[in-house]
């Protein structure tokens, strides 16, 4: 999805965006990244590799697909690992001095954690920022 916004502020390789909120926010899967405070609605950071200065213009390209992949692989694999956690734990607890119920307590425990470290250091590999596609109008801090 792409939008308009102004660059309030840069901070690195980003730039702090107030977006232009129109109609078809209420149908992205990520508007909850850009309205998550009452009073910093439509406020969000993104990538800057157009090099723009505060107070211009840009269009911004909002990455959905990749959101929505993201979640699926989320929750996907959080009740894969932990199904399969459950499942390994509760046929293999008649090798360790607990009973089934509790080795499947335990093999789900530890799915969720696996997983979720595999998800921690593969999602932040994902580039999931917004990124800045180009200056529609230059403000005042140009050189």
């Amino acid at each position: 999805m792409r939008d308009k916004g102004k660059i309030i502020s840069l901070k690195g390789p980003f730039a702090q965006i107030k977006l232009d909120c129109v109609s078809s926010c209420q149908k992205c899967a990520a508007r909850h990244l850009f309205s998550n405070k009452k009073y910093e609605r439509g406020l969000f950071k993104a990538l800057n590799p157009v090099k723009a200065a505060p107070g211009d213009e840009v269009m911004i390209d909002i990455p959905e697909e990749k959101y929505n992949k993201a979640l699926i692989m989320l929750f996907g694999l959080m009740l894969f690992a932990s199904l399969l956690g459950t499942l390994l734990g509760f046929f293999t607890a008649c090798f360790f001095p607990f009973p089934p119920p509790t080795g499947g307590m335990i093999g789900f425990f530890l799915g969720l954690v696996i997983a979720g470290l595999f998800l921690f250091v593969r999602i932040k590999k994902m580039n999931l920022y917004p990124e800045i596609i180009s200056i529609i109008k230059e403000g005042d801090y140009h050189e």
